[in-house]
């Protein structure tokens, strides 16, 4: 008697995996609005009846691409809310672990870009004040106990610190062929990014302290007034 072949049997969780890198590759490459389904089976190897299966359609493939990007930058952010840290250190580690994983994960940076574009259409469906808010309460606590101890200025805001250490990771990395080119540094080097990193933490630290808490080395520090002669 003839042996029949085994049937292939399908693995979900491997397709579905499948199907979430490649449109992560297309999604970040070509933008959302201009990736078909068929490109996404052919980049699976799948057929396209999976995307439809496992996401419904192209949007909801898209929207679980995003989801899920925003959920690693999250658990990056959680582990630093772990143990109360001090502000100064809490942004050291803040800064360094955004800026490995901008480095680690250059789709990241595409995918959130395309969405700004699209005016946060898909995210707008994904609570992300709930992903933010450990971090929010930790830099708050942090900044709380700094004003307390007279180190911090009475007026930072945890939000706005926030954005400013986002703000001075992303930029490095979404423009970082253009600034290259234009400064003759090549910013993806690691020497590049460690020399950021610091000029950054300085920048950070600088701008919250209390003036009597700025080291005089620091350019922000206070200077003393020259009385003019009499």
């Amino acid at each position: 008697m003839a042996v029949l072949p085994a049937r292939k049997q399908r693995d979900p969780e491997r397709s579905r995996e499948r199907l979430l890198l490649a449109g992560a590759r297309l999604f970040a490459e070509r933008g959302p609005d201009a990736v078909s389904v068929a490109m996404i089976a052919r980049e699976a190897r799948l057929n396209r009846r999976m995307i439809y299966h496992y996401f419904r359609s192209k949007e909801g493939l898209y929207e679980a691409v995003v989801r899920r990007a925003y959920d690693q930058l999250s658990s990056v952010e959680v582990e630093l809310t772990q143990v109360l840290l001090p502000a100064d250190e809490l942004l050291a580690r803040m800064v360094r672990a955004y800026y490995r994983f901008l480095a680690e994960h250059p789709e990241f940076v595409r995918l959130l870009s395309w969405e700004n574009l699209r005016e946060g259409r898909s995210a707008r469906r994904m609570h992300l004040t709930t992903l933010k808010a450990p971090v929010i309460q930790a830099l708050r606590i942090a900044l709380e106990r700094g004003r307390a101890e007279g180190r911090f200025r009475p007026d930072v805001d945890e939000k706005q610190l926030l954005i400013s250490c986002m703000a001075l990771s992303f930029f490095y990395f979404s423009n970082r062929h253009t600034v290259s080119m234009a400064l003759g540094v090549d910013l993806a080097a690691p020497e590049a990014i460690e020399q950021r990193i610091a000029h950054v933490l300085s920048l950070l630290m600088d701008g919250i302290r209390s003036g009597n808490g700025l080291s005089p080395a620091s350019p922000g520090a206070a200077r003393p007034v020259k009385e003019p002669p009499a």
